[in-house]
Parts: structure tokens; C-alpha cells; sequence
């Protein structure tokens, strides 16, 4: 019997995004550093999968979708174990994104719309609405970078773009299966993914040296601005409250962060000073 769900679409873009994530890993290998790659866009990687692949332990499942789904997660565990053995090599200053400003807004609005009862059914809706925010943290160093990193570049364009040839497979099973088909939340979230993915290729393919220097779509200054701002807030906030900034970075490095950078940038350029004497 003739299933459209298995079309050229999907099976393209499963290997698409499967080889990007690869191909990220063999790069940061070779180099001995993750340079230019955002680890918080691997944490929400590893949060996406892990809730959407709950299946694999209370359904029967297929070679194909079992290598995928396994895959997935392994390689973004590796992706972050790579980031704790090379953290010498990591900019945390410039993987500045607030995860906390992406994750509890989406998991609100997962609890609040997921189809059907239980948590399996949340953490998918999570999954399908987090996906969509996960390659934020990884644009936001690219629009940054004085100079982007190929290898980055190219794991951008595949994992970002794979999502573009599952909105074709959509069209598709829409086309074939007519009103029997529809998933409108992982259609949502694939239509915001690709806004952001193209709007990243427009500017990316507009940068000189520093892309914040050319004219910036209304998307991406929003996103900028955002970011720039979303730090600071959160710092006011958890000093007040806690005392202290939440740890690991997660809500962003704020004014405290640039300050005690520009004082390692002061005490560096002390130290060499007196060496030159």
C-alpha cells in the first residue's frame, strides 16, 4: 500500500539533518575546537530530542525511525561532551543567548496546547514549538562573529535548512491525503523555523565584517535587540531575588559578564606590559 508519508522530501531531509549534525562533529574532531559553535543550541537540541523521541520506550518502532531517533540524541551528547573537553576552545561571552527567555515561554505554551492528556503528549508539543528556537543561540554568534566560522556556516545550512524539505513533505501528504492530514502544530513550528532560517540567509549572504554594519532585517535587529537586552534584565532580576546570577550561563552573561571580561582583556594587557620591561 502506497504511503506518502515516506516521500523523497523527507527522506532527504532527515539525511540532510542527520549528515549537518555529523558533519559539525567531524569538524570540531579535526580542529580540537568548538570555536565558532554554540553549545546552548546543542542543550535546546538535547532537550527537543529527548522529549520527542519518548516513544522509543513505549512503542514498537522501525529501523529507520529507531536510527534517527537514537541518532539524534547521541550525536547532540557527544556535541556537548565535546563542549566540556574542549572548553578551553569555547567563548561563553559570545554564546550569549538567554535559554531561560526561549525555554519557559515554550514550555508554557506547551502545556497549555498540547493535544490529547499526559505528558508524553506535552513534551511532544514542547519539542515541536522548542525545535523552531533552537538554532537561535548558533545565529546569534554567527550575526556577531567578526568573521564566521566555515564549518559553522555550513552545520547552520544543514540543520537549519533540512527543515525547509519537511515543509515540502508536508505539502506533499496535504496534497495526497487532502483533510485526512494535518498536524498544525509541527506546521507552525516549521513555518516560524524556516522565517528565521531565511531571514539568517539574507543577512549572512549581506555580511562584510561585522553584519551588525549593514542595513539588518526588522527580524534580525528584534533578535538582536532582544538578545542585548534579555542578559541585562535577567541579571537585575536574579541579583535581586538570589543574589546571584543563575549558573552555566543560561540566562545570559548581562553587564556583569562584559565587565569582568573587559577586566581579563585589562589584566592581560598589565601582565604583558610588564613582561615588556
Amino acid at each position: 500500500m502506497f504511503d506518502a508519508s515516506w516521500n523523497v522530501f523527507r527522506l532527504v531531509a532527515d539525511f540532510m539533518h542527520l549528515g549537518g549534525m555529523a558533519f559539525g562533529v567531524a569538524a570540531i574532531l579535526t580542529s580540537r575546537s568548538v570555536a565558532g559553535f554554540s553549545r546552548k543550541t546543542q542543550v535546546m537540541f538535547q532537550a527537543v530530542f529527548l522529549s520527542r523521541y519518548l516513544d522509543i520506550f513505549s512503542s514498537r518502532q522501525g529501523f529507520y525511525l529507531l536510527f534517527f531517533k537514537v541518532g539524534f540524541n547521541l550525536i547532540t551528547a557527544f556535541m556537548l561532551w565535546l563542549f566540556n573537553k574542549l572548553h578551553h576552545s569555547y567563548d561563553a561571552s559570545a554564546d550569549s543567548c538567554n535559554l531561560l527567555v526561549l525555554l519557559v515561554p515554550t514550555v508554557i505554551i506547551a502545556w497549555l496546547t498540547a493535544e490529547g492528556e499526559g505528558f508524553r503528549e506535552e513534551a511532544w508539543t514542547f519539542s515541536e514549538l522548542a525545535e523552531p528556537l533552537a538554532l537561535v543561540p548558533q545565529y546569534i554568534m554567527c550575526y556577531r562573529a567578526p568573521k564566521v566560522r566555515p564549518a559553522a556556516l555550513i552545520y547552520v545550512l544543514a540543520v537549519g535548512g533540512y527543515r525547509t524539505l519537511y515543509v515540502c513533505n508536508w505539502i506533499y501528504k496535504r496534497y495526497v491525503y487532502h483533510g485526512a492530514y494535518h498536524d498544525y502544530t509541527s506546521w507552525i513550528g516549521g513555518a516560524v523555523e524556516c522565517v528565521i532560517f531565511f531571514d539568517f540567509l539574507v543577512r549572512i549572504s549581506q555580511r562584510r565584517e561585522v553584519i551588525g554594519a549593514i542595513g539588518a532585517s526588522p527580524l534580525g535587529r528584534v533578535m538582536l535587540q532582544i538578545d542585548d537586552s534579555a542578559g541585562r534584565i535577567s541579571e537585575k532580576i536574579e541579583l535581586g531575588t538570589i543574589g546571584r546570577r543563575i549558573p552555566f550561563g543560561l540566562s545570559g552573561p548581562g553587564s556583569q559578564g562584559e565587565e569582568n571580561e573587559r577586566k581579563q582583556w585589562d589584566q592581560s594587557d598589565k601582565l604583558r606590559d610588564e613582561e615588556g620591561c
